[in-house]
């Protein structure tokens, strides 16, 4: 990247951050809560440190990273695997399914074999237990779920795979979403709730952490999708989360100003405020991190929709605002992104200068604030959001994107 591009790119951010910092600090000055002192900085502060950056995906995608990371020093190689809630139940046979026991030994040896120092497990409803039932017809109890990760977490996988880095956890893969493609659960009818709840959700994350504080792992809470018009569920509609159910939204937020019933963000942390204690948690916990899925905000700049200016144009803002006060303490983790969504976009329309306008302006959201900590890029190959070319002879070419998101994850000046 010339120094030219590098000085566009630079202001690029810094407008964004400026502009983003600003708009967070004049809606959370216009709530009543208590915040924390320092709960925005200005936005020469933000992002001091590099951001880490990860990748999402099968073996063919985390077989590419070495083309990110190479031998320079850009941060953790962090990798992210999908997989069914019960993986580590069904050992019997080692079904061959995509969300089983044999699918998850070979992604980790790939890990392995590709340096991960971190595999983040997304669980989904895909269940492992029979290959021709690719879901359950009804979500686990949360001690079912509690079990299963137990036997997950305990699992000898280096044994198996030799992989050797550490864990972390998203309890639930986008519960707020009813989807085929590994999130909730199918649609059960159009428009139908989820089927699994935010209460239930949030006691999953529950279960998931206290098993994780008697393990060498973390947990990241929340972990919804955002597509289409899901980003409402990110909405905050009710002015106290820490309460009791039955006071749960007697009070609306600043931004509420319709009278709207509780979203599913407000009943998720309403509920691990009241059922922390049922998993053996403090009375006041909090999760230390909290993980979102960012296509709201990026697919919105690539379609020309909206920009953000503050809370009712972007997805980031709402996170903030869920996460302040008493749960300001939490890392931000982007767990799911890019530039190309498949499904979204073709490969036509991605076109590099697309691509790389989209990123700068992804990239200046994180640097926005100084708690997002953690992008996981999906699809570093094949799909519209692909940052290398491979062509018919297995050549590897990189994308102008690839070197700037390099430049953000770099440590090394």
């Amino acid at each position: 990247m010339t120094l030219t591009k590098k000085l566009a790119t630079g202001s690029r951010r810094r407008w964004v951050a400026a502009a983003a910092a600003a708009a967070l600090l004049g809606t959370m000055a216009a709530e009543t809560e208590v915040l924390p002192a320092s709960a925005s900085p200005a936005p020469e502060a933000a992002q001091a440190a590099p951001l880490q950056v990860g990748f999402n995906g099968r073996t063919e995608q985390i077989e590419m990273i070495d083309h990110f990371y190479g031998q320079d020093d850009r941060g953790p190689r962090l990798c992210q695997y999908y997989t069914g809630w019960d993986t580590a139940v069904h050992v019997d046979g080692e079904p061959d399914h995509p969300s089983g026991l044999a699918a998850n030994i070979a992604w980790l040896e790939v890990a392995h074999e590709s340096g991960c120092e971190e595999v983040l497990i997304s669980f989904k409803a895909a269940s492992s237990a029979d290959p021709d039932e690719e879901f359950d017809p009804v979500p686990p109890t949360p001690f079912e779920f509690m079990a299963a990760f137990s036997d997950y977490v305990t699992f000898d996988w280096e044994g198996l795979t030799g992989y050797a880095g550490s864990f972390a956890f998203a309890a639930w893969n986008e519960p707020n979403l009813n989807s085929g493609a590994g999130s909730g659960y199918p649609s059960p009818g159009p428009g139908a709730d989820p089927v699994v709840g935010a209460r239930l959700a949030a006691q999953y994350y529950l279960a998931a952490e206290r098993i994780c504080q008697s393990h060498d792992c973390v947990v990241a809470a929340v972990n919804f999708g955002s597509n289409g018009g899901s980003w409402v569920d990110y909405m905050t509609n009710c002015k106290e989360a820490a309460v009791p159910r039955e006071e749960h939204c007697s009070k609306p937020s600043i931004h509420n100003t319709t009278n709207l019933g509780p979203s599913y963000l407000d009943l998720y942390r309403n509920e691990i405020a009241n059922a922390a204690t049922d998993f053996g948690l403090r009375p006041d916990f909090r999760p230390d991190i909290v993980a979102y899925h960012g296509w709201a905000d990026t697919n919105a700049y690539l379609n020309g929709s909206r920009t953000c200016t503050g809370y009712d144009d972007c997805l980031l803002e709402r996170v903030m605002f869920a996460f302040r006060g008493t749960w300001g303490g939490a890392e931000i983790w982007n767990t799911e992104d890019g530039v190309g969504q498949p499904g979204f976009y073709t490969h036509e329309e991605m076109t590099d200068a697309r691509q790389l306008d989209a990123l700068e302006y992804l990239l200046g959201l994180a640097e926005s604030e100084p708690r997002y900590t953690r992008l996981y890029y999906t699809h570093i190959v094949k799909s519209p959001s692909r940052l290398l070319l491979v062509d018919e002879a297995g050549q590897v070419g990189p994308r102008p994107s690839l070197a700037l998101l390099q430049e953000a994850a770099s440590t090394s000046g």
